[in-house]
């Protein structure tokens, strides 16, 4: 009965050797994912930062797009407004200008002479039209 009790406090010694080896290794194991966790955790908060300072960083730019578009729309409104102006200040110093006609022939390239004769305009008033409103390469 000895020897069996004896076997059986070697087996019992045995087997708690290796539960305590087991045991170190887990909570080895268990301080390794520990760590492994902090890590993963602290690059996961940084991404979050990252991600929250870029959404931030496009709305700000969005709202200056939004502006931009706001401005450059009142502008082509204020530019097609003057254009407007600008052809009916065209359309009414062509109409009631006493020389619009002979002004066109002149832009067409008429010369003094055709001026005296179709127009009934003296040298003077036709070199004049020429000078004001003919080509610049003549």
């Amino acid at each position: 009965m000895n020897n069996i009790l004896m076997v059986a406090f070697i087996i019992e010694g045995v087997t708690i050797v290796v539960m305590l080896i087991a045991l170190f290794w887990l909570v080895r194991a268990q301080l390794k994912l520990k760590h492994d966790y902090q890590v993963l955790n602290d690059i996961v908060h940084g991404n979050s930062n990252d991600i929250a300072g870029l959404c931030s960083a496009a709305l700000t730019v969005d709202n200056r797009i939004a502006t931009v578009d706001n401005r450059i729309a009142v502008t082509d409104g204020q530019i097609d407004d003057l254009a407007a102006k600008i052809a009916d200040t065209e359309q009414n110093d062509h109409s009631d200008h006493p020389y619009s006609i002979d002004i066109r022939k002149v832009k067409s390239g008429a010369s003094v002479n055709e001026l005296m004769q179709n127009s009934g305009l003296s040298r003077d008033e036709a070199a004049l039209l020429i000078r004001l409103h003919g080509s610049k390469t003549e």
